[in-house]
């Protein structure tokens, strides 16, 4: 699906509603994605270490910051035939401007005998993006999601690989986006993601999940490249966060 109009980019994007659902969608992922860890010996708290864009970067391409706020989950688990509790602390940074928005979130890469315990670890491509958007309030989804090649970038002084996906944003007919878009109302976008482990400190290792999407009519992948390019991990946490259970 494309768009065959050339859209203004206020009009795009102009709605509040609009702008909601997208940072909703992708500024929640770190909660329920995360519920579901089994199987964890030893100490059973485990908090990630927060991960951002560079602020200089961000601001140059004209995006707003959101955090980092960090993401606080405690689940039962069996471990050994008992019952113990897990703790994992999650952090999500997000950023916003007028072409779409951009998240990057870092949680523990938790495992045992090798194996990924993270759900969301244990995922990629286009699953993980239907499960990091899943969650999305307002009767937005992405559909028509497909594999549309991958790039790579020097991320953490490493080569590593971004893949990237079309797919189209449709926001439950609420009347917010304008119906030249598309004859459903859908947005056709362009979605850039992340997923990759970095390691750091004295045996640190945090997952780090960063996605971020564009209208197709306004795709700029330069500007997303610089984006992920500037990524850093790990950052001191802010004195005062805001927490959700």
């Amino acid at each position: 699906m494309a768009c065959t109009e050339t859209v203004k980019q206020t009009d795009l994007l102009g709605s509040d509603m609009y702008r909601r659902q997208v940072i909703t969608a992708i500024g929640t992922v770190g909660v329920a994605g995360l519920a579901g860890c089994s199987g964890l010996t030893g100490d059973l708290e485990y908090t990630a270490a927060p991960a951002t864009l560079d602020p200089e970067v961000a601001a140059t391409e004209g995006y707003d910051t959101a955090g980092p706020s960090v993401f606080a989950i405690t689940e039962t688990v069996e471990v050994a035939g008992e019952s113990r509790e897990v703790g994992i602390t999650t952090w999500t940074t997000g950023y916003q401007s007028d072409t779409g928005p951009c998240v990057v979130l870092s949680t523990p890469a938790v495992t045992l005998a090798g194996q990924s315990l993270n759900p969301l670890a244990q995922l990629s491509g286009s699953e993980l993006i239907t499960r990091l958007l899943e969650e999305l309030g307002g009767g937005a989804s992405i559909q028509e999601l497909e594999a549309a090649g991958e790039t790579e970038l020097s991320i953490f002084g490493e080569a590593r690989t971004i893949e990237e996906f079309t797919g189209v944003l449709e926001t439950g007919g609420g009347g917010e986006v304008p119906s030249e878009l598309s004859s459903d109302g859908g947005v056709p976008i362009r979605l850039y993601l992340l997923s990759t482990t970095h390691e750091y400190g004295d045996g640190g290792s945090d997952v780090i999940f960063t996605l971020g999407f564009q209208p197709q009519a306004l795709v700029d992948a330069a500007t997303m490249h610089a984006l992920f390019e500037s990524l850093q991990h790990p950052v001191e946490p802010p004195e005062t966060t805001n927490q959700t259970q």
